[in-house]
C-alpha cells in the first residue's frame, strides 16, 4: 500500500507542475457545451461526453511523462500493478472533481430533468475515462498518435447518434445513454452502468498487458564465475 501511495502521490506533483495543460483539457469540452447551451439535450451530451477528452488527456499526459521512471521502479522492485493502481488512486479522485464542476454547471444553467441521474452519468465518463487514457498511453507511447486516438473516439461518440451500431461500441455509450435519460425521456439506469463497468475492466485488462511489454524486465540465469584450477 505505501508503494502505491507513493505512486498516486508522485503523479499528483507531475500533474500539478502542467496547470496550464490541464486547464487548457478543461476548457475544450467546456466550450463545447457553452457553445451548445440552448439546446439542452445536445448540451449536456456535448459537455458531459466531451468532459471525457480533459480527464482521458490528464491520464495520457501521467502515462507518457512517467514511461522512463516506470522501468526504473520496476528494477527497484516494485510491480507493475502497484504503477496502475498507483495512477488509479490519483486520476480517479481526479476525474470526479472535475465531473462534479462540469456537473454543477450543466444543472445550474440547462436545468436537466432528472438532476441525479445527470451527476451518476457524468462521474461515470469521468471513471470510464480514466482506465480509456491509461490503455491507449500504454498502447501509444507518444502523445501525438495518444492525442489523436483521444480526440477521434470521444469526437466519434459526440457524432454519431446514441442508436447508431458504431456508438455501442464506443467506451462512452454506457455514460451518454444515461446523460440523455437526464433530460427526462426516461431510459434505464443499471444496464448503462454495467456496460460501463465491464467496458471499463476491459480498457484496464488491455493498459496491464501493454504496460508488461514495456516495462518488462527480463531475468537472466546467474552465471557463477569459474573455479580457479591449480596449474
Amino acid at each position: 500500500m505505501r508503494r502505491i501511495l507513493i505512486m498516486a502521490e508522485m503523479h499528483g506533483r507531475d500533474l500539478t507542475r502542467r496547470h496550464v495543460a490541464l486547464g487548457l483539457l478543461v476548457a475544450l469540452p467546456l466550450s463545447f457545451y457553452l457553445a451548445s447551451s440552448r439546446d439542452s439535450s445536445q448540451a449536456l451530451s456535448a459537455g458531459g461526453i466531451g468532459m471525457a477528452f480533459a480527464v482521458s488527456g490528464a491520464t495520457l499526459f501521467s502515462v507518457l511523462s512517467s514511461q522512463g521512471v516506470d522501468q526504473q521502479l520496476v528494477l527497484g522492485g516494485y510491480r507493475p500493478i502497484e504503477l496502475l493502481v498507483g495512477r488509479l488512486l490519483f486520476l480517479g479522485p481526479l476525474g470526479l472533481v472535475i465531473a462534479a464542476g462540469f456537473t454543477a454547471l450543466m444543472s445550474a444553467v440547462s436545468h436537466p430533468a432528472r438532476p441525479a441521474v445527470l451527476v451518476l452519468g457524468v462521474a461515470l465518463v469521468a471513471l470510464q475515462s480514466v482506465p480509456f487514457g491509461l490503455a491507449v498511453g500504454s498502447a501509444l507511447p507518444r502523445e501525438l498518435e495518444g492525442t489523436l486516438v483521444l480526440i477521434g473516439v470521444v469526437g466519434m461518440q459526440l457524432a454519431v447518434g446514441p442508436d447508431a451500431g458504431v456508438a455501442k461500441v464506443l467506451p462512452f455509450y454506457g455514460p451518454r445513454q444515461l446523460i440523455e435519460a437526464a433530460t427526462g425521456n426516461g431510459g434505464a439506469v443499471l444496464v448503462p452502468v454495467a456496460q460501463t463497468a465491464v467496458y471499463g475492466v476491459a480498457l484496464l485488462l488491455v493498459a496491464r498487458v501493454f504496460m508488461d511489454r514495456h516495462i518488462a524486465v527480463e531475468h537472466h540465469p546467474r552465471i557463477d564465475p569459474p573455479t580457479p584450477t591449480d596449474g
